[in-house]
């Protein structure tokens, strides 16, 4: 029987809940180790091992502190192959620098950290000791997505030339976690759910490069009692809705809108991009394009991808890749594009002018 890869996490709450299907439905993978900063989490996720899957993870193998377990790999007390960051955004870079430079493959939830800076440091790492990094964009591995991507790539566009990126709540701040305090989120919905868009966005155009971006970023709702549950007290990220014009490498440009909180009658979520043959946008998947004398809209019948789950199907990849030498499904130098995007829209948002990306 062949070895399996020992696994381990940092950050045991709610969107780890999310990666652990695919973590015990491979049949390459046993979970090994956990390190939460809240014991509480810690004996809550060992409990939850014993109980639904019978897995033990005895004391020695049970960690507060991320560096202290990643020593404990270091000197050869701990065996890790894999580990899963699933921290909040400020605590992304920490543990997965600390994993790679230990020797560890490592997936990171996304955003992938919270500057470019960071996001350098952590390629890095990872090139230096030759191990896996993988970002957790799992908008990519959705059924829709994965086939508007096959369409995308598969010429049927053209020259790409625009997009339009878009995760808009009428009210939709989250009352639960750490999403609303900028020690440790740093950011808002632009974080949350808008990078979800915008990587998914650049995915499908090939990952042009940003050369600059002029963005609004605004506090407006979220700050006072409303409809909503969190508590306006405690909202300390910098914005609840930001909008932003992307311009890249070739002429492109690209639309990003995210919003926990606006004034708008329902919610949106889309991505749209379009070339000069044809366009795409993604819910209801659908083509768009001359044919026949006609404007047509092509939709899908039949979606092969149908019944994956997209945090499962990251995470599978993410394990097929290390066994494999395959390159990572989501490459750090894609998220430093990103990042570097996210870090201009709060910059020009925060100086109404135009900034260049370098």
């Amino acid at each position: 029987m062949a070895k399996k890869f020992k696994v381990g996490v940092v950050g045991a709450g709610g969107i780890f809940r999310a990666h652990l299907p695919g973590w015990m439905a491979s049949p390459d993978c046993e979970m090994w180790a956990v390190c939460d900063v809240v014991p509480a989490a810690v004996q809550g996720f060992v409990a939850e091992m014993k109980a639904n899957y019978g897995v033990e993870i005895p004391p020695e193998r049970q960690f507060t502190d991320y560096k202290k377990m990643f020593k404990a790999v270091a000197d050869g007390k701990l065996e890790l192959d894999m580990v899963d960051v699933c921290t909040p955004n400020t605590f992304h870079a920490g543990p997965t620098i600390a994993g790679l430079e230990a020797g560890v493959n490592v997936i990171v939830e996304k955003p992938m950290t919270v500057n470019a800076k960071y996001a350098e440091q952590m390629i890095a790492a990872g090139q230096k000791t030759k191990k896996l990094l993988m970002v957790a964009q799992s908008m990519r591995f959705q059924p829709e997505s994965l086939l508007m991507k096959a369409m995308a790539d598969s010429g049927a566009l053209g020259k790409v030339y625009w997009g339009e990126a878009v995760m808009l709540r009428p009210r939709g701040v989250p009352a639960w976690g750490l999403f609303i305090n900028k020690d440790a989120s740093a950011g808002g919905p632009i974080y949350d759910i808008g990078v979800h868009v915008l990587d998914f966005t650049l995915h499908c155009m090939g990952f042009p490069k940003p050369l600059a971006v002029s963005a609004g970023a605004y506090l407006k709702i979220a700050d006072k009692p409303s409809v909503m549950k969190h508590d306006p007290k405690k909202y300390t990220v910098p914005e609840d809705f930001a909008s932003a014009l992307i311009h890249c490498e070739g002429g492109i440009t690209i639309v990003l809108q995210a919003s926990w909180a606006l004034n708008i009658p329902g919610g949106r979520a889309n991505v749209t991009v379009c070339g000069d043959k044809g366009g795409l946008t993604l819910y209801p998947l659908t083509l768009v394009r001359e044919e026949f004398g006609a404007l047509t809209n092509v939709t899908i019948q039949e979606n092969p991808y149908n019944g994956i789950a997209s945090h499962a199907e990251e995470v599978r990849l993410f394990i097929e890749a290390v066994k494999t030498g395959k390159p990572s499904p989501v490459p750090g130098e894609q998220a430093l594009k990103t990042q570097k995007i996210l870090d201009a829209i709060y910059a020009s948002g925060k100086s109404g002018k135009e900034v260049t990306i370098k």
